[in-house]
């Protein structure tokens, strides 16, 4: 579980933070507990960081339209 969770949890990392590949999720298949929660966790940090970038990009344009 250790080892599919840290590939995850790279691959996401990588896309959403790095490639600016937006709405990664991180995809651990059979897990419960604590590597859920962590799942859980990771998945909605992306989320977040996603909808902030989205935002972000929705706000500039708009202004570079000069339609505020």
């Amino acid at each position: 579980q250790l080892s599919n969770f840290a590939e995850q949890v790279t691959r996401v990392a990588r896309e959403v933070g790095t490639e600016g590949i937006l709405g990664g999720q991180a995809e651990v298949q059979g897990v419960s507990g604590t590597w859920k929660d962590l799942t859980q966790s990771v998945n909605g940090m992306a989320n977040n960081l996603t909808l902030q970038v989205r935002n972000i990009a929705e706000v500039t344009t708009a202004v570079a339209k000069g339609d505020l």
